[in-house]
Formats: C-alpha cells, sequence, structure tokens
C-alpha cells in the first residue's frame, strides 16, 4: 500500500472510530439514565421485574452491548493501521513496543493482523 493509501486508510478507520465514539457516548449516556432510574425505584422499594419493563430492557441490554462492541472493533482496526502506517514511515517493532505502550509479542501480533487487514470480515 503506498503511503497515500495507508494514510487515506487511518482517515476512513478513524472517521468510522469517531462516529462510533460518538455513538457508544449516547448510548452510555441512555444506560446511565436507565441505570438511575432503575437504582430509584429500588429504592423506593419497586419490583424489579416492573421497573425493568417501564425502563426498556428489552433494548437497552442489547443496544449497549452492541455499541460496546462496535466501538472496541473498529477501535482495533484502526490502531492496527496507525501501526500499518508508522511501519509503512520506518517505525520498528520496538518502536511500536514504546509508543503503543505494549509488548514485543503483542507488537509482532499487530504485524501479523495487519497481513490480514484488508481481507473481509
Amino acid at each position: 500500500m503506498s503511503g497515500r493509501d495507508a494514510r487515506a486508510s487511518v482517515e476512513a478507520e478513524m472517521q468510522r472510530l469517531l462516529e462510533a465514539a460518538d455513538t457508544l457516548r449516547a448510548d452510555l449516556e441512555g444506560h446511565e439514565a436507565v441505570c438511575r432510574s432503575i437504582l430509584a425505584g429500588i429504592r423506593r422499594g419497586e419490583q424489579l421485574e416492573g421497573l425493568l419493563e417501564a425502563n426498556g430492557s428489552r433494548t437497552w441490554r442489547p443496544r449497549i452491548t452492541d455499541s460496546l462492541t462496535t466501538y472496541e472493533r473498529l477501535r482495533h482496526r484502526a490502531r492496527l493501521r496507525l501501526i500499518a502506517l508508522g511501519v509503512e514511515e520506518g517505525m520498528t517493532v520496538q518502536d511500536i513496543q514504546q509508543h503503543w505502550s505494549i509488548t514485543k509479542q503483542l507488537a509482532n501480533r499487530a504485524l501479523r493482523e495487519i497481513e490480514h487487514l484488508d481481507e473481509p470480515d
């Protein structure tokens, strides 16, 4: 991949990560509101089943789980894109270790994963 292509890939991946961060932030705020509502109901002595129903547990639990999973997947991909760009610009395994505060084993694993980054999920 050329330097220009690598930078474009990093930009696209970082943009997707930022969008996922916005979604996660909104979902966390919604989840916090639900938790506060359930906590208040518990303190008032209300039954849990009614609190869960009133707060839409069927939708908020999978939503926050999906949001967290998506964010973590995109964070990992963005990190790999950044490492790939660094390697293209001459960074060594030791440089990657130092800048990302990871072990040599994790740095080498990231380098192996980079080889498969453009394969379909």
